[in-house]
């Protein structure tokens, strides 16, 4: 009597077809779980917004960005401190742009591009940054009144790396104080 075992080539076919049915159920389930969603893993600069639709989205940006452009940035050194708020430099939460880059994770460009950003975003997550950007004659201004201060007491500010940490600090949440840079 002879068996009926499937020889080496049909057990392999068997195995891809069980792989590929299975990444096709995941892309699937993937595909309609994140429908007019937000993509799960999706953040704005440490704002998760995943799985919320673009209405949501928007709505929790514009609250967390009306939050954040009220409360002041403190730069500090050698006895002085310069505040101001996000505000001041001209900065203002724009929510629905945001939101709308938000959606733009895994839906734009090649199906490899939008299926590496799926990936990304369930794995390690994606962050995406604010949009919309300060005023530079309003970063200026405040460059100037807390360079007067400086000046004031003996001490140089480097221009340059202050106006870097102003943007990194516009977008910290919660607030947290920076060093001011000084030359030399």
């Amino acid at each position: 009597m002879t068996s009926m075992q499937p020889g080496p080539q049909i057990r392999a076919l068997v195995v891809i077809a069980f792989v590929v049915a299975v990444v096709a159920y995941g892309l699937i389930v993937e595909f309609a779980v994140n429908a007019g969603r937000v993509h799960r893993g999706v953040s704005v600069q440490g704002f998760d917004i995943g799985g919320l639709n673009p209405a949501e989205a928007e709505e929790a940006l514009k609250e967390r960005g009306d939050k954040m452009k009220l409360a002041p940035m403190i730069f500090t050194t050698e006895g002085f401190d310069c505040r101001f708020t996000p505000q001041q430099v001209g900065w203002g939460p724009q929510a629905f742009d945001t939101a709308a880059a938000a959606m733009d994770i895994g839906r734009k460009g090649s199906v490899v591009d939008v299926l590496g950003e799926r990936w990304r975003a369930w794995t390690q997550g994606v962050t995406i940054r604010w949009a919309g950007r300060q005023d530079p004659v309003r970063v200026k201004r405040e460059l100037d009144r807390c360079e007067e201060l400086a000046t004031a007491l003996g001490v140089e500010i480097d221009r340059p790396r202050l106006r870097y940490k102003i943007k990194r600090a516009i977008v910290t949440w919660p607030r947290r104080a920076f060093v001011i840079p000084l030359q030399g």
